[in-house]
Protein backbone atom coordinates (compact mmCIF):
# COMPACT_ATOMS: atom_id res chain seq x y z
CA UNK A 1 0.00 0.00 0.00
CA UNK A 2 1.39 3.28 -1.15
CA UNK A 3 1.57 5.81 1.84
CA UNK A 4 -0.04 8.97 0.12
CA UNK A 5 2.98 11.51 0.64
CA UNK A 6 0.84 13.55 -1.67
CA UNK A 7 -1.95 14.14 1.09
CA UNK A 8 0.52 15.67 3.17
CA UNK A 9 0.19 19.18 2.58
CA UNK A 10 -3.48 18.75 3.43
CA UNK A 11 -2.89 17.12 6.27
CA UNK A 12 -0.47 19.52 7.67
CA UNK A 13 -2.63 22.13 7.19
CA UNK A 14 -5.42 20.20 8.98
CA UNK A 15 -2.98 19.80 11.91
CA UNK A 16 -2.56 23.34 12.33
CA UNK A 17 -5.73 24.41 12.12
CA UNK A 18 -6.19 22.31 15.29
CA UNK A 19 -3.72 23.85 17.12
CA UNK A 20 -4.17 27.14 16.36
CA UNK A 21 -8.70 26.93 16.58
CA UNK A 22 -8.25 24.70 19.66
CA UNK A 23 -5.45 27.19 21.18
CA UNK A 24 -7.94 29.57 21.14
CA UNK A 25 -9.96 28.07 23.14
CA UNK A 26 -7.28 26.76 25.47
CA UNK A 27 -6.26 29.57 25.66
CA UNK A 28 -8.99 31.23 27.44
CA UNK A 29 -8.87 28.58 29.82
CA UNK A 30 -5.62 29.08 30.63
CA UNK A 31 -5.96 32.56 31.13
CA UNK A 32 -8.01 31.92 34.43
CA UNK A 33 -5.97 28.90 35.61
CA UNK A 34 -8.12 26.17 34.74
CA UNK A 35 -6.97 22.60 35.73
CA UNK A 36 -7.56 21.78 31.54
CA UNK A 37 -5.80 24.67 29.76
CA UNK A 38 -3.88 25.66 26.46
CA UNK A 39 -1.71 22.07 25.48
CA UNK A 40 -4.69 20.13 26.88
CA UNK A 41 -7.51 21.58 24.60
CA UNK A 42 -5.01 21.25 21.72
CA UNK A 43 -3.74 17.89 22.29
CA UNK A 44 -7.55 16.89 22.46
CA UNK A 45 -8.55 18.63 19.13
CA UNK A 46 -5.24 17.53 17.75
CA UNK A 47 -6.54 13.48 18.50
CA UNK A 48 -9.43 13.94 17.03
CA UNK A 49 -8.26 15.26 13.76
CA UNK A 50 -5.61 12.91 13.55
CA UNK A 51 -8.76 10.28 14.11
CA UNK A 52 -10.72 11.24 11.51
CA UNK A 53 -7.61 12.21 9.18
CA UNK A 54 -6.76 8.07 9.57
CA UNK A 55 -10.59 6.97 9.11
CA UNK A 56 -10.43 8.77 5.55
CA UNK A 57 -6.62 7.23 4.58
CA UNK A 58 -8.05 3.86 5.43
CA UNK A 59 -10.84 4.44 3.38
CA UNK A 60 -9.16 5.60 0.43
CA UNK A 61 -6.91 2.43 0.40
CA UNK A 62 -9.76 0.11 0.74
CA UNK A 63 -11.25 2.38 -2.57
CA UNK A 64 -7.86 2.08 -4.42
CA UNK A 65 -7.96 -1.92 -3.73
CA UNK A 66 -11.53 -2.04 -5.52
CA UNK A 67 -13.14 -3.81 -2.54
CA UNK A 68 -17.21 -3.72 -2.14
CA UNK A 69 -16.39 -3.47 1.75
CA UNK A 70 -18.40 -0.27 2.68
CA UNK A 71 -16.26 1.37 5.93
CA UNK A 72 -18.48 3.79 7.77
CA UNK A 73 -16.07 6.41 9.43
CA UNK A 74 -18.98 7.51 11.59
CA UNK A 75 -17.93 5.09 14.12
CA UNK A 76 -14.58 6.65 14.73
CA UNK A 77 -16.52 9.92 15.33
CA UNK A 78 -18.59 8.32 17.46
CA UNK A 79 -15.59 6.74 19.46
CA UNK A 80 -13.41 9.49 19.83
CA UNK A 81 -16.73 11.42 21.58
CA UNK A 82 -17.14 9.09 23.76
CA UNK A 83 -13.70 8.26 24.45
CA UNK A 84 -12.95 12.11 25.47
CA UNK A 85 -16.22 12.26 27.43
CA UNK A 86 -13.86 10.51 30.42
CA UNK A 87 -11.51 12.97 29.63
CA UNK A 88 -13.99 16.08 30.35
CA UNK A 89 -15.37 13.96 33.38
CA UNK A 90 -12.18 14.02 35.49
CA UNK A 91 -11.77 17.90 35.14
CA UNK A 92 -15.39 18.41 37.05
CA UNK A 93 -15.00 18.20 40.86
CA UNK A 94 -16.99 18.71 43.55
CA UNK A 95 -16.74 22.02 45.94
CA UNK A 96 -19.13 22.39 49.23
CA UNK A 97 -21.40 20.21 47.49
CA UNK A 98 -21.75 22.22 44.08
CA UNK A 99 -20.06 20.57 41.10
CA UNK A 100 -16.71 22.81 39.35
CA UNK A 101 -15.08 22.50 36.20
CA UNK A 102 -18.55 21.54 33.67
CA UNK A 103 -17.40 24.84 31.34
CA UNK A 104 -13.78 23.17 30.74
CA UNK A 105 -15.17 20.03 30.25
CA UNK A 106 -18.04 20.99 27.78
CA UNK A 107 -15.03 22.46 26.01
CA UNK A 108 -12.81 19.58 26.01
CA UNK A 109 -15.70 18.23 23.93
CA UNK A 110 -16.39 20.55 21.87
CA UNK A 111 -12.74 20.57 20.77
CA UNK A 112 -12.93 16.86 19.86
CA UNK A 113 -15.87 17.91 17.66
CA UNK A 114 -13.66 20.81 16.23
CA UNK A 115 -11.01 18.01 15.93
CA UNK A 116 -13.68 15.57 13.81
CA UNK A 117 -14.43 19.10 11.61
CA UNK A 118 -11.25 19.51 10.76
CA UNK A 119 -10.45 16.50 10.07
CA UNK A 120 -13.23 15.94 7.73
CA UNK A 121 -12.25 18.97 5.96
CA UNK A 122 -14.77 21.35 6.81
CA UNK A 123 -12.73 24.55 7.69
CA UNK A 124 -15.61 26.97 7.07
CA UNK A 125 -17.67 25.21 9.80
CA UNK A 126 -14.35 24.67 12.12
CA UNK A 127 -13.55 28.05 12.15
CA UNK A 128 -17.30 29.80 12.62
CA UNK A 129 -17.85 26.96 15.37
CA UNK A 130 -14.80 28.56 17.16
CA UNK A 131 -16.27 31.77 16.81
CA UNK A 132 -19.45 31.12 18.54
CA UNK A 133 -17.32 29.49 20.92
CA UNK A 134 -15.44 32.22 22.21
CA UNK A 135 -18.63 34.42 22.23
CA UNK A 136 -20.43 31.95 24.78
CA UNK A 137 -17.19 31.52 26.61
CA UNK A 138 -15.79 35.35 27.15
CA UNK A 139 -18.81 37.58 25.67
CA UNK A 140 -21.48 35.69 27.52
CA UNK A 141 -19.73 35.63 30.54
CA UNK A 142 -19.14 39.06 30.89
CA UNK A 143 -22.66 40.27 29.77
CA UNK A 144 -23.27 37.96 32.90
CA UNK A 145 -21.94 40.35 35.07
CA UNK A 146 -24.88 42.89 34.57
CA UNK A 147 -27.44 40.44 35.40
CA UNK A 148 -29.05 39.40 39.02
CA UNK A 149 -27.15 35.81 39.97
CA UNK A 150 -27.17 33.76 42.45
CA UNK A 151 -24.12 32.17 44.45
CA UNK A 152 -23.19 29.64 46.56
CA UNK A 153 -20.74 29.30 49.12
CA UNK A 154 -20.20 27.69 52.13
CA UNK A 155 -18.42 29.06 55.94
CA UNK A 156 -17.27 26.82 58.44
CA UNK A 157 -16.54 28.54 61.70
CA UNK A 158 -14.62 26.94 65.04
CA UNK A 159 -15.39 28.31 68.38
CA UNK A 160 -15.05 27.17 72.30
CA UNK A 161 -18.70 26.78 73.49
CA UNK A 162 -20.11 27.34 69.87
CA UNK A 163 -23.05 25.48 70.70
CA UNK A 164 -24.73 28.82 72.67
CA UNK A 165 -23.42 31.00 69.87
CA UNK A 166 -25.19 29.16 67.20
CA UNK A 167 -27.89 30.82 66.60
CA UNK A 168 -26.04 34.58 67.18
CA UNK A 169 -23.93 33.53 63.89
CA UNK A 170 -26.81 32.86 62.07
CA UNK A 171 -28.74 36.08 62.81
CA UNK A 172 -25.22 37.68 62.14
CA UNK A 173 -24.94 36.47 58.76
CA UNK A 174 -28.38 37.09 57.71
CA UNK A 175 -27.77 40.68 58.98
CA UNK A 176 -25.07 40.46 56.47
CA UNK A 177 -27.76 39.98 53.37
CA UNK A 178 -27.08 36.23 52.78
CA UNK A 179 -29.45 33.55 52.83
CA UNK A 180 -28.74 30.45 54.90
CA UNK A 181 -29.46 27.08 53.09
CA UNK A 182 -28.14 24.74 55.17
CA UNK A 183 -26.64 24.70 58.78
CA UNK A 184 -24.29 21.61 59.99
CA UNK A 185 -22.91 21.92 63.88
CA UNK A 186 -20.09 19.51 65.16
CA UNK A 187 -19.38 19.42 68.68
CA UNK A 188 -16.29 18.00 70.72
CA UNK A 189 -16.80 17.74 74.36
CA UNK A 190 -13.43 16.84 75.06
CA UNK A 191 -11.90 20.35 73.93
CA UNK A 192 -15.32 21.58 74.44
CA UNK A 193 -15.09 23.42 71.25
CA UNK A 194 -17.70 23.20 68.32
CA UNK A 195 -17.54 23.60 64.46
CA UNK A 196 -19.84 25.25 62.50
CA UNK A 197 -20.55 24.77 58.81
CA UNK A 198 -22.85 26.96 56.87
CA UNK A 199 -24.04 26.83 53.12
CA UNK A 200 -25.09 30.43 52.25
CA UNK A 201 -26.85 31.68 49.31
CA UNK A 202 -26.39 34.97 48.39
CA UNK A 203 -28.31 37.20 45.27
CA UNK A 204 -25.94 39.35 44.80
CA UNK A 205 -21.55 39.32 43.93
CA UNK A 206 -20.98 38.46 47.13
CA UNK A 207 -17.17 39.85 49.00
CA UNK A 208 -16.16 36.78 51.04
CA UNK A 209 -13.40 38.58 52.44
CA UNK A 210 -15.20 41.72 53.80
CA UNK A 211 -17.48 38.68 55.15
CA UNK A 212 -14.61 36.93 56.94
CA UNK A 213 -13.32 40.20 58.31
CA UNK A 214 -17.20 40.85 59.77
CA UNK A 215 -17.48 37.26 61.28
CA UNK A 216 -13.56 37.95 62.92
CA UNK A 217 -14.54 41.25 64.42
CA UNK A 218 -17.74 39.97 65.71
CA UNK A 219 -16.53 36.54 66.83
CA UNK A 220 -13.36 37.20 68.22
CA UNK A 221 -13.47 34.21 70.34
CA UNK A 222 -13.11 32.30 66.38
CA UNK A 223 -10.26 29.81 66.56
CA UNK A 224 -10.64 29.49 62.62
CA UNK A 225 -13.10 31.46 59.80
CA UNK A 226 -12.83 29.70 56.36
CA UNK A 227 -14.95 30.77 53.27
CA UNK A 228 -14.95 28.67 50.13
CA UNK A 229 -16.70 29.77 46.98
Amino acid sequence: MTENWELIPEIALKFFLAIILAGAVGLERERKGRSAGLRTHILVCFGSTLAMVVADIIALRWMEMDTTVMLDQGRIAAGVITGVGFLGAGTIINVGGHHRGLTTAALIWFVAALGMAIGTGLYAVAFTATAFALFVVVFLEWLARFFPSTDRFRVSMQMPHGLEQMHSVENFIREQGYELATARLRVSEQEERAEMTFELISHRRPNIDELAQALRREFASARRITVER
